[in-house]
């Protein structure tokens, strides 16, 4: 059976997560798994009315336990599985090790307002999201959060790795039954820049469409800033979820230079979901 991997600490953020986290496992019909990684820091728990006595509680299991009879309700598979786990160490490497180890089908990741802020690929978000082996879905609490995924806003460039997430955002097009706009990005109007990125939308449009038999619309925008352009025309379209990637290579400037997924992450007002991509 799939499952979720949902991070939690004692944020706002993490209630968000693990709300709509739960939401998208009843679709999938997958298990959850709730992961909290120990550190110094205690904070009051979002899910409970008894501030001063958390204040000096910090049993962390008693706080995963609690968290996890305050949710079961929320989680309905049948013959499903909703636990929790605690691990002690580096965020990012715990969550992901998790991941890895138990072959997690989706993260889903609470994205915190102090660390979304940064404008360079090195927020916390980022880092989990550029290593993770399996796809990530951000979401925070300025996002508008849709549980019935309707509408998909798939956008790809002139790079090959921007198509190589096609066929996995086909397949959670299919589950969800929802719509694919399609959303060729280019930086200027030259002709043989039409030309191209025209090219590889009626390619993925084709191959969605021949694979997957769902709706595909598709639609080109032009401008260099890429994420503000496809954040505008997914508030217009009424997009529920935008996709995008993170590209996996021993490459150092392919890397570096991937701030369009870090734009995203730090702006966007819909959940994002990321996929990870290999050469």
């Amino acid at each position: 059976m799939k499952e979720v991997l949902i991070p939690v600490d004692f944020s706002d953020e993490s209630k968000v997560a693990l709300e709509y986290g739960i939401d998208i496992a009843n679709t999938m019909q997958a298990n959850v798994r709730v992961i909290h990684i120990k550190t110094n820091n205690l904070i009051v728990p979002f899910f409970t009315s008894d501030k001063i006595y958390d204040k000096i509680n910090p049993d962390i299991s008693a706080w995963a336990k609690k968290l996890h009879q305050t949710y079961s309700e929320r989680y309905n598979v049948t013959n499903g599985r909703f636990d929790y786990k605690i691990r002690e160490g580096n965020v990012r490497t715990e969550v992901c090790n998790q991941a890895k180890y138990g072959d997690s089908t989706l993260i889903v990741l609470g994205s915190h307002y102090e660390t979304s802020q940064s404008t360079w690929p090195g927020s916390e978000a980022f880092r989990l999201v550029a290593h993770s082996p399996c796809p990530v879905l951000v979401v925070n609490k300025r996002m508008q959060l849709n549980k019935h995924i309707n509408s998909i806003a798939l956008p790809i460039d002139y790079n090959i790795a921007s198509r190589k997430k096609v066929a996995a955002i086909a397949g959670i097009a299919c589950l969800f039954k929802a719509r694919i706009n399609v959303i060729g990005l280019k930086s200027s109007n030259l002709k043989w820049m039409n030309k191209r990125i025209s090219t590889f939308v009626r390619q993925v449009q084709l191959f969605i469409q021949t694979t997957s038999k769902i709706e595909v619309n598709t639609e080109i925008l032009t401008g260099k800033d890429y994420a503000s352009n496809l954040m505008q025309y997914s508030k217009a379209q009424a997009i529920d979820l935008i996709t995008t990637h993170v590209h996996h290579t021993n490459n150092p400037f392919v890397r570096i230079f991937q701030s369009f997924t870090n734009d995203l992450i730090n702006q966007s007002v819909k959940p994002l979901l990321i996929i990870p991509t290999k050469d």
